[in-house]
C-alpha cells in the first residue's frame, strides 16, 4: 500500500505550517535513502503526486529540492532521476575526505587570520541558534567554506572542494537524522577552539574526529535503512 500525504486543502496542516513541497521533498528523501526509491530510478511528477496524494504543484518544487541536495538530478528532455546514495559510495567518499581535510584544517588554521577568525565566530553562533537540522547544516557548510579560503594550497583546496561536490548529497541525510545537530555541535567545539587559540595540530586532530563521526553516523543511518 502506498503511503499518502496530506493535500495542500487538508485541515490536518495547520496554517504556519512548513510548506507541503518541503513535507514531501523529505517524505522522498526517505524513499531514497532508505533505498525505496532506487538510483537512476526516473522521478516523473504524475507517479510521486500519485504515490504522496498531492498535486503536481509541490511535487515540482519538492524535486528542485531535492536537486538542490544533491539526492536528484534534474536534467533537460530527461526530467529527474536519483542519485547514487548507498554504504559503499559513502565509505569510499569519507576515506577520501579522511585523507585530505585534515591536513587542509591544519594548514587554514596556521594561515587564518583574526579577521578570519571572528567571521568562524559569528558563524558558529549562527549554528548555536539554529533551530534544526537544515539551518544548522546550512551554517555548518558556510563555517567550513570560511575556514577553507585560508588554506594556502591551492590545490589541496580544489580537491576538498570536488569531495564536498560529492558529499552534498549526504549532506541531506544529516539533516533528518534526529539530534544530530547537537551531537556536531560538541565535536565541532574542539576545532573552533584549536582554530581561535592558533593551534593547527589540534585543528587537524579535531576535523579528524568530526570526519570520523560523520562517517560513522551516515554509514548506520544508511545500514539501518
Amino acid at each position: 500500500m502506498s503511503r499518502h500525504l496530506a493535500t495542500e486543502s487538508d485541515p490536518l496542516i495547520p496554517s504556519g505550517h512548513r510548506p507541503l513541497s518541503q513535507t514531501v521533498a523529505d517524505w522522498l528523501a526517505q524513499r531514497i535513502i532508505s533505498g525505496e526509491t532506487v538510483p537512476g530510478e526516473r522521478l516523473t511528477e504524475p507517479r510521486i503526486a500519485e504515490l504522496a496524494g498531492v498535486s503536481r504543484s509541490p511535487v515540482r518544487e519538492a524535486l528542485r529540492i531535492l536537486a538542490g541536495e544533491g539526492l536528484v538530478e534534474i536534467t533537460p528532455r530527461h526530467g529527474a532521476r536519483v542519485t547514487h546514495v548507498g554504504v559503499r559510495d559513502a565509505q569510499e567518499l569519507y576515506a577520501c575526505r579522511l585523507l585530505l581535510e585534515p591536513r587542509w584544517a591544519y594548514e587554514a588554521a596556521e594561515a587564518i587570520t583574526p579577521a578570519g577568525v571572528a567571521e568562524l565566530d559569528g558563524i558558529r553562533a549562527a549554528m548555536e541558534a539554529a533551530d534544526d537540522g537544515p539551518a544548522f547544516l546550512e551554517e555548518n557548510v558556510a563555517y567550513f567554506r570560511s575556514l577553507g579560503q585560508h588554506c594556502p594550497n591551492a590545490l589541496l583546496r580544489e580537491f576538498v572542494e570536488l569531495t564536498w561536490a560529492n558529499a552534498q548529497r549526504y549532506w541531506s541525510v544529516f539533516a533528518r537524522v534526529d539530534g544530530y545537530s547537537t551531537g556536531s555541535l560538541a565535536f565541532h567545539l574542539p576545532l573552533h577552539a584549536a582554530i581561535r587559540a592558533g593551534d593547527p595540530a589540534a585543528a587537524q586532530t579535531a576535523d579528524l574526529a568530526l570526519l570520523e563521526r560523520a562517517r560513522n553516523v551516515l554509514v548506520s543511518t544508511l545500514e539501518a535503512q
